[in-house]
């Protein structure tokens, strides 16, 4: 039996009509044990509400499309993420269990917590990302710097705080990363969350944080907070007079926030072929990405290769900074 390709078959949906189409197609593609041929679910290891979760949702109804089964999407919060993730990592490999992993629960948080039982490195194996962004460092309207450079020397005789969404947060260890790259020190100021870190900034109340780019789009455009510099490789499309850390200061400083899906150590790769194909239309479908546009994520279509990449190199990163930093958390 000759394989149909997801791209083929939702054209062929498209002209049929999903529900009839699906019964003529589906039962030939996927009989005699044919994967998939029930739901598949995705657990999320955060709870609802969060970027976390809307990602996830929006990546589900996209591949249930493409797979013509139910994806649907299970929050099992808890400990950082680890409950989740270890949940998933000790399911059956069949590719009807995944999870939806992002930068703290899959670099951050195995690094973070003595008890997680699992790797990064070895417990999953990935099916791509959807999403990954940057970083901005903003400081509020009345900080007398005007760029980075200033900032950097301006912190080295005046103190200065840098707030952020919690200890142990992708937020806290960036500002770690900086301090580390620039010599300077900054009292980190932890929250709970980003929001309540936000309005103390806006407020005057701290004097910068960093946050992903979209969350501070808005106050920057509006001159309600200063663009110090972005996190990534390259200058931000929305902030091009913006630089890099990097570029700045030298050295390899990045730091992403990404979301993206992956299956247990052991799925079959075909099971691992067909969701990376279903989850790569997901990615690339207009309307998929105009949805994470407006929750305020960045869409990206991160291969399978360049995702293991990403997870393998950020965990090995931050594991080094928390420990050259000593941070620690409760758990």
């Amino acid at each position: 039996m000759h394989k149909i390709s997801i791209t083929t078959r939702r054209r062929f949906l498209s002209v049929l009509g999903a529900a009839a189409a699906s019964q003529l197609v589906l039962p030939s593609v996927f009989a005699q044990g044919k994967f998939p041929s029930g739901p598949i679910t995705i657990v999320v290891p955060f709870a609802p509400g969060g970027p976390t979760d809307a990602s996830a949702r929006v990546i589900a109804r996209a591949m249930s499309v493409a797979l013509g089964q139910p994806v649907v999407v299970e929050n099992k919060p808890g400990a950082g993420g680890i409950l989740g993730t270890t949940q998933v990592a000790q399911s059956a490999a069949d590719g009807y269990t995944l999870l939806w992993g992002g930068t703290s629960s899959l670099a951050v948080a195995p690094a973070l917590y003595a008890n997680a039982k699992f790797s990064p490195e070895t417990s999953f194996v990935p099916i791509g990302l959807s999403t990954r962004g940057s970083m901005i460092l903003a400081g509020k309207a009345s900080l007398e710097p005007n760029n980075i450079r200033e900032l950097v020397a301006y912190a080295k005789n005046t103190p200065l705080d840098m707030g952020n969404g919690g200890n142990g947060t992708l937020a806290h260890l960036a500002s770690e990363y900086f301090k580390e790259l620039t010599g300077i020190q900054m009292l980190s100021i932890p929250y709970r969350g980003g929001a309540p870190a936000l309005i103390d900034l806006l407020g005057g109340v701290i004097d910068t944080v960093f946050d992903n780019t979209s969350f501070l789009a808005q106050h920057i455009q509006s001159g309600k907070l200063k663009a110090y510099a972005v996190t990534g490789r390259q200058r931000h499309k929305d902030f091009p007079d913006v630089p890099t850390v990097a570029e700045v200061f030298g050295g390899d400083f990045e730091v992403y926030s990404w979301f993206g899906l992956f299956a247990p150590q052991g799925t079959p790769e075909q099971a691992i072929s067909l969701l990376a194909e279903a989850m790569s239309e997901a990615n690339s479908d207009p309307a998929t990405q105009k949805t994470l546009t407006g929750a305020g994520l960045e869409p990206a279509n991160v291969s399978r290769a360049e995702a293991s990449k990403v997870v393998v190199g950020d965990y090995q990163k931050w594991s080094q900074i928390i420990d050259r930093a000593g941070v620690t958390v409760n758990g």
